[in-house]
């Protein structure tokens, strides 16, 4: 009876909380996903405050002094006297310097590429559900079928190559490296928004507010536009955030490899590929600092994902947690 009482007492609190209260009381009572937003906040304060925070041009390069040589270690100065908090690479290049805008770099591909495949995704997704069973639903579906048969880092791979390294020209616009690989990512990921949308899509035209919206005569168009879709933005909120960890992984595993954003362009994958060959010569700083940021930012978007997913749709976080 306690139990009951306690139970109708939550309801009625939460019956009086806006939807945002509400989100905020189910999110915060996850301390990992606080952690997780905590950390994607000091990603996007390394983002936005990049030129305020870094103490040196990332492409300016200095001199060892006498006795020394490139790749200096943390706390070293070079010939002028200035001072290096995590040292230098092998170009004499500040790595705090290039970690902060690298990191600037890294959130302005992943955010960049995730909106994007979330319109393609979304767009594709919602069309195939609406359309269940017709021509179209069967060559939306079939298409992402046969990309979602790839893996995403081999798909990206074969995309670089379609479009080639650098800027490309298609017609009378040019495409920076950068909005390239966004594009190449975006393309990649969209499938598996499509997949997710078709499947809330199909859920939400079974509801009787559908059935009363055609009762009415809305148009198709504006069934799945004012109803529907505004009913799936929990579920692409959750299903962005989540994919921005992977995203993260594949941006930095393209530059790694060479095929994302090229020198002297600051990218923690491109400072990875350039530490290798100083790994096991005792550089430690040169690995840890652009690979430590990476992980971090991974693990911070996959806890502030879990985090979203159980407070906006708590139902699905039980069954998941089963």
């Amino acid at each position: 009876m306690a139990e009951r009482q306690v139970q109708s007492g939550d309801y009625e609190l939460g019956a009086h909380r806006s939807l945002l209260q509400e989100f905020w009381h189910n999110f915060k009572k996850n301390k990992l996903s606080l952690a997780g937003g905590m950390i994607v906040l000091f990603y996007a304060a390394l983002a936005i405050f990049a030129p305020l925070l870094a103490p040196y041009n990332p492409v300016e390069q200095f001199d060892a002094p006498r006795g020394m040589r490139n790749p200096m270690p943390p706390l070293s100065r070079d010939v002028d006297g200035r001072l290096f908090l995590l040292g230098t690479d092998k170009f004499g290049r500040d790595i705090l310097s290039r970690a902060i805008y690298g990191t600037r770099t890294l959130l302005e591909l992943a955010v960049g590429s995730i909106a994007i495949a979330m319109v393609l995704g979304v767009a594709m997704g919602a069309v195939a559900g609406y359309k269940k069973g017709t021509w179209v639903d069967e060559l939306i579906m079939r298409t992402v079928d046969i990309m979602l048969s790839f893996p995403t880092l081999v798909l990206a791979i074969a995309l670089v190559g379609a479009f080639g390294i650098g800027s490309v020209k298609i017609g009378p616009f040019t495409l920076s490296n950068l909005v390239k690989i966004m594009l190449v990512i975006a393309i990649t990921y969209s499938p598996r928004f499509a997949r997710v949308m078709r499947a809330v899509v199909l859920q939400e035209m079974a509801e009787d507010y559908v059935a009363a919206a055609k009762v009415t005569g809305a148009s198709g168009l504006r069934i799945l536009t004012r109803e529907v879709l505004v009913n799936t933005i929990p579920t692409i909120i959750v299903q962005g955030s989540l994919m921005m960890a992977t995203t993260v992984l594949t941006s930095a595993s393209l530059s790694f490899l060479g095929l994302g954003l090229q020198p002297p362009r600051p990218s923690l994958g491109l400072m990875l590929n350039e530490a290798r060959d100083y790994l096991f010569w005792g550089a430690w700083w040169y690995v840890i600092v652009p690979g430590g940021l990476i992980t971090l930012g991974i693990l911070g978007f996959n806890l502030l994902g879990d985090g979203l997913r159980d407070a906006l749709d708590p139902r699905q976080a039980r069954r998941v947690r089963r």
